[in-house]
């Protein structure tokens, strides 16, 4: 698949603390430099904390609850990953959950037009879905 740049600068403008944005936009603008912001993605102390909330208990479950909830109807996400099978590839939500939750790898799920990310930590447990954000 092929990187969508521009809905990558999307999430990075709306969940990424200001701080760093303009870092990870350069980042992420080009091919050769994209995989920094790929290694950053482990830790999950740059995103706007106040956007996040916990995911504790059936991962997927959650996630399809709070995306329900926030009238985000696709069935697809794209994937922002340090698992190189699943980055930057649009996946069904489901399969994508599986291909994320308990690897250990920090991923992105971006919902919509990014109105809505979860974010996976490399950190056991360290799992967020964000508010809708438009």
């Amino acid at each position: 698949m092929t990187q969508n740049v521009d809905l990558e600068i999307k999430v990075i403008k709306k969940f990424i603390d200001k701080t760093k944005q303009d870092r990870y936009i350069q980042f992420v603008s080009s091919p050769k430099n994209r995989h920094k912001f790929i290694n950053d993605l482990s830790h999950f102390n740059f995103f706007k904390r106040e956007l996040l909330d916990d995911v504790k208990g059936n991962e997927e479950q959650i996630i399809l609850q709070a995306l329900q909830k926030n009238g985000v109807t696709d069935k697809t996400c794209y994937v922002i990953s340090e698992n190189v099978d699943i980055d930057t590839k649009t996946l069904d939500t489901k399969e994508a959950i599986s291909e994320t939750i308990g690897y250990g790898m920090g991923t992105i799920l971006v919902f919509g037009n990014a109105d809505m990310i979860f974010v996976e930590s490399e950190t056991m447990n360290t799992r967020f879905i964000s508010k809708r954000v438009n």
